[in-house]
Formats: C-alpha cells, structure tokens, sequence
C-alpha cells in the first residue's frame, strides 16, 4: 500500500472533503463523510462504495491503530493541522474517508414479505436520527423511510450517531408523508402513529405482519391531519412528572417491543 503525502489546504481532494460537512457539498458531489476507523470498517463490511481514506501525520506514526485491512494501493496523508479542518469533531480519531451517497427506492422496501418500516417524519436533529436508525437496525426494522422536512441521513452527526446502521438498513429519503401513506395503504402496510396524547397504548394492540410506524418532530410531533390518516396512534405510558419522551427513546421502546413479539 503507498501513502500519499498531501501539504496544501488548496488541494482539491481536501476541498472536496471540507465541502462534505455542509449538505450542498454532500448533493453536488454524492459523496459523505466517514470518520473515525470503527465506521470506516462498517462501510467496507457493508460493501460501500469508498473512494479516498485520508490519515493524519500522528495516526500513521502510531501505527493506525483500529484500522481495518484495506484492499486498496494508496491512502492520503496529511500533518495534523490540516487534519483538524478536514475533520468535524473536537478530537478527531485521525483516519477518514469519503464514500459514495447510495439511497433507496420505495417501491423496494414496500415490497418485502414481512415489512416493518420505519418512518422518520421531520425529525430535525442528526443525532437523534442516527440513535433511531440504530434501534431500528437493532430491533429488526427492514427499512427507514424519511420525509421530506427531516435532516440529512448523510450529515457527519448522523452517519456518527448511526454507527454504521445507515450502511446496513435501506434508507428511503425525501418523501411526501401524504405520498407514502398513499403507498403503504395500497401495499397492504398497516400504520401507526406516535403521539403522547393517544388514548390507547404500546402495551395493548397486536402489531400486524405489515406494518409501518411514523415518529414525529421532536417539537411539535405530527399535526392533527397527518395522525388522523394513521390506522392506530399509540402513546408509551409515562409518569405525570414527565411531558414527553425523546423521539429517539420513543423509537427505542416501540421497537424493542415489538421486537419482542414478532420473531426477525
């Protein structure tokens, strides 16, 4: 394997990769960020497309440790300072790479025999998206599908706080709730909605073979309209000390329950 030694902030692979923390760099180019040789490892696993690994100056003196056996002639090198503005954490790990933007169609997730699908609806924050999309890789979702409105599944947080889930789980994005719950009806795909102030319970309904479940915005959840068009909306019963349950806890529960009565 060669290293390849880069000084200038100028180069263009380095700009390529600045511009990735921001989602008008991700789009024009089709590329995200990997950071850190724990993900780097879960994309090769999981066959991603992964295109320059670029190493810091200190994490090759130290021999790379963590770094997963790579099939590939070359990697980057740059010193430490130029590392620190290519990186998006407090204390980088030292190895990142950049990797092909693969998404999927709803028609391939809408088809399968034993669907649970997983519908972010306008979750805003990266990391709560990423924690659900680890529960739901975890507690046997087939897919996740997003609405238009929800934040970027490829943003560095995400992909950070996924934790590889976004390499191994199909992940649907830009879609028109009203669209998809069009889709999901004629699929046979039962819905149900998550809200705090539902009269009836996780803990009393069957969960059918085909089923999608939507978790709302973090602040203001799904409106009125929307829930309505839901076939059953549930609340997790909590104290009366406490308002409400994080959307990524919320998402955590259902499907651990779930999980717990259906075999995957």
């Amino acid at each position: 394997m060669q290293v390849k030694e880069i000084a200038s902030s100028s180069n263009p692979l380095l700009k390529t990769v600045r511009s990735l923390h921001d989602r008008s760099g991700r789009k024009k180019s089709g590329l995200f960020l990997l950071e850190g040789a724990k993900l780097l490892e879960e994309a090769l696993n999981n066959d991603l497309d992964v295109q320059d690994i670029i190493v810091s100056s200190s994490f090759l003196k130290n021999g790379m440790p963590g770094m997963p056996q790579l099939d590939r002639a070359e990697i980057v090198v740059v010193e430490d300072s130029l590392f620190s503005h290519l990186a998006t954490t407090e204390t980088p790990q030292g190895v990142l790479a950049t990797a092909s933007i693969t998404t999927h169609e709803l028609a391939d997730v809408l088809t399968q025999e034993k669907p649970l699908i997983v519908v972010s609806d306008t979750v805003q924050d990266p990391g709560n998206l990423g924690a659900i999309m680890r529960s739901a890789l975890a507690f046997g979702a087939t897919a996740m599908v997003l609405t238009k409105g929800t934040t970027d599944p490829f943003s560095p947080k995400a992909v950070r706080s996924a934790m590889g889930a976004l390499f191994a789980l199909p992940v649907v994005t830009d879609i028109l709730l009203d669209d998809l719950i069009e889709d999901l009806r004629a699929h046979h795909i039962t819905i149900f909605a998550l809200d705090q102030n539902a009269d009836e319970t996780l803990w009393s309904v069957q969960f059918p073979e085909r089923l999608a479940l939507i978790f709302g915005n973090e602040g203001n959840g799904m409106s009125d309209d929307d829930i309505a068009k839901a076939d059953k909306v549930l609340a997790i019963p909590i104290s009366p000390r406490s308002e409400s349950l994080n959307v990524a806890i919320t998402a955590g529960i259902v499907l651990s329950f779930i999980s717990s009565k259906r075999a995957f």
